[in-house]
């Protein structure tokens, strides 16, 4: 393993993570409970949501520097940059959000359950598609990209040691999604709109599609970076949302059951490449 990847402890990690983001939340959540506290709920929400989501990399950060030093804590940011990555991932990286999304945006409807054509804004014509560009690059460093800091680049390397890729993967996947939930009584948050147990379901199953992609590509943060922002793009890009107050959300059940049936497909890849190892291992010990 990596001597920057040794000793790590990721349980408290987690434990850090929660407690950064959700004390910075807890006036939110106290007002969306219904505890008056004289602020502006929406307000303190709109201002504490972004910078809540830098916590898994921030918490990442202060452990990596506590135990390796300043220069380790380079060393650990600088990985986002190595773009030495095989360009299979790097398209995968790409095109496997914008497939999962396009399934759930065509699908859905035939289903009966509405979606809207886009949740970009009309902006003189610009169609979405152009929009969508400088709304990736901002998800790549403030919008869900540099979360992966965190939960792939520190917790994923020694969970999956300890319990098995797959595993790990499920367990990151399912913190990974309860980590969100005070956004839904956080007065202002759209993701109160659609179930959060659907939700949890879809972190939990494509954190398995993120686990294979970040091992797959030798460990690169960058493909798992640019998939976390490219599938934050598609959201609105090619939404499975209808975004009309008093109707329900039920397409987002389409796009959980879409990402469980691409993580099970991605569970056989991740078994086989697992059976080539063990079989490599053993010839060579022969």
């Amino acid at each position: 393993m990596d001597d920057q990847k040794q000793h790590r402890k990721p349980f408290l990690f987690l434990i850090f993570t929660f407690i950064f983001t959700w004390g910075l939340w807890l006036p939110s959540i106290l007002t969306g409970l219904g505890i008056n506290l004289g602020i502006d709920g929406e307000t303190y929400t709109a201002v504490t949501v972004p910078i809540g989501a830098f916590a898994p990399m921030l918490v990442a950060l202060a452990l990596v520097i506590n135990q390796k030093g300043r220069t380790g804590g380079w060393h650990f940011f600088r990985q986002a940059f190595d773009l030495k990555v095989k360009p299979f991932y790097m398209i995968a990286a790409f095109v496997i959000p914008l497939i999962i999304h396009i399934l759930s945006h065509y699908l859905a409807p035939l289903l009966g359950f509405p979606v809207a054509n886009t949740l970009f804004p009309e902006i003189a014509g610009i169609p979405s598609i152009i929009i969508a560009i400088p709304y990736f690059l901002l998800m790549l460093i403030i919008g869900g990209g540099q979360e992966e800091f965190g939960w792939r680049g520190y917790a994923q390397e020694p969970l999956q040691k300890r319990m098995g890729v797959i595993p790990a993967s499920l367990f990151i996947g399912l913190v990974w999604g309860l980590w969100h939930l005070p956004l839904w009584v956080m007065p202002g948050d759209g993701h109160s709109t659609y179930p959060f147990i659907a939700f949890l379901i879809m972190t939990t199953s494509i954190s398995i599609i993120y686990s294979w992609l970040y091992n797959a590509s030798n460990q690169k943060l960058i493909t798992v970076i640019i998939f976390h922002a490219m599938s934050n793009t598609a959201a609105p890009l090619l939404p499975f949302l209808i975004m009309q107050e008093g109707t329900p959300e039920n397409a987002y059940w389409v796009y959980a059951a879409i990402n469980v049936l691409a993580a099970i497909s991605i569970v056989f890849v991740i078994l086989q490449a697992e059976k080539k190892t063990m079989l490599a291992a053993s010839i060579k010990k022969a």
